[in-house]
């Protein structure tokens, strides 16, 4: 990936928050025991843990980097640390970089936030924690007790720079408007940029002026199973800006209404459950970081010369009015369905019951035993 590929090496070879970087040299070559940890916030790409890391490397430090969000309980962080802490052998040469700091608030009752607090308390050794969000409810501790500087997003004057540095060395061209988009898409984000540039690019056949052209529901379900390749595919789910359930719902009711084979069916019905598995766990433990992995999940759906094509709501109009009245017998076939999709009965009585019965109607899947009886007085209607 080119954004590992010219990681800086140099404080020097860094762009941006020229003051930052200063600041945090200073409290680096300055350190000494009972020197407050480091705290640096700011959102992601802008060099958080590049400077940790080059640092590291300038003053002869071997750094142990850990992420809070991955250990957000009191004993997974005690598990982590204390034996670092304690090791009074591994005091002198080493440091220690907590990313995501702000992510350790999952729960109140992991109690992972508070336990990080008093060990820092313990540590004998240069620590920098990192954090996306100034958020005063969670960071209220950590910059009370932390040397606190702020990281800024980086100009696009300087993105501009960087990135004609990157095609430069690449020896490729990109047209003056999408290098306008990247810039204005990448909002201060150095990997970002370069990530996105590289997936340009990577297929020289895409029209890449229209990479960041916002598709509606219905046009970026259409566009995504009429794409020549995978990577046209990608460009398209990328241009879908809209809210993430949205987006699933809109590729399952495609999916659901269209005249597939069982195989294809089964197949992309299965990846609409991993993906829904995916924000059921966003939405569960707040860690948004994980809606990166989102269209790379959606993705998987894509094959070529498929015929699916977007519908919203073009079951016939009984099947959807009956699923949701008053009745044991259908409150449980919505529980049932649910259980199987991991949501909750009355979403799934709205988002997964209708096209369930509708496929059963169509003698594509069969229908459970236990709710034949309900399932054919709602087809009946």
């Amino acid at each position: 990936m080119w954004s590992e590929k010219y990681r800086p090496k140099t404080i020097s070879g860094m762009v941006g928050n020229e003051q930052g970087r200063a600041d945090v040299q200073r409290w680096f070559s300055t350190w000494k025991r009972g020197t407050k940890p480091l705290l640096l916030t700011g959102p992601p790409g802008i060099g958080k843990t590049t400077i940790s890391r080059i640092l590291s490397a300038e003053y002869g430090y071997d750094m142990v980097e850990l992420n809070a969000s991955d250990a957000r309980s009191k004993s997974r962080l005690m598990s982590i640390l204390n034996p670092i802490i304690e090791n009074q052998g591994l005091a002198d040469r080493t440091m220690i970089f907590l990313d995501e700091v702000d992510g350790i608030h999952g729960r109140s009752d992991y109690g992972g936030g508070q336990a990080l607090l008093s060990m820092l308390d313990r540590v004998t050794m240069p620590t920098i924690l990192a954090a996306n969000s100034e958020d005063v409810g969670k960071m209220r501790g950590f910059i009370k007790i932390s040397k606190h500087i702020r990281l800024h997003p980086i100009p696009p004057r300087l993105l501009r720079v960087y990135l004609n540095h990157v095609l430069e060395e690449e020896g490729v061209t990109i047209g003056p408007g999408t290098r306008i988009r990247i810039l204005a898409e990448s909002r201060g984000d150095v990997r970002s940029m370069l990530n996105l540039a590289q997936s340009l690019i990577s297929d020289s056949d895409i029209q890449t002026d229209k990479f960041f052209q916002e598709s509606s529901v219905e046009d970026g379900i259409e566009a995504f199973f009429k794409a020549k390749s995978i990577t046209e595919a990608a460009s398209v789910l990328n241009s879908m800006r809209m809210d993430p359930r949205e987006k699933i719902n809109a590729f399952y009711s495609g999916i659901v209404t269209s005249p597939l084979d069982s195989k294809n069916l089964s197949r992309m019905l299965e990846v609409i459950s991993r993906a829904d598995i995916l924000y059921g766990r966003i939405i569960r433990t707040q860690n948004w970081r994980l809606l990166r992995y989102l269209n790379a999940i959606l993705l998987q759906i894509y094959q070529e010369n498929v015929p699916v094509r977007y519908a919203q709501y073009n079951l016939p109009f009984p099947i959807l009015n009956g699923i949701r009245f008053e009745g044991r017998a259908r409150r449980e076939l919505n529980q049932y369905v649910g259980r199987q999709l991991h949501m909750s009965g009355s979403a799934a009585a709205t988002m997964a019951v209708p096209f369930i019965i509708q496929l059963i109607k169509d003698k594509k899947i069969q229908s459970p035993k236990k709710h034949v009886d309900i399932i054919s007085k709602v087809m009946s209607k």
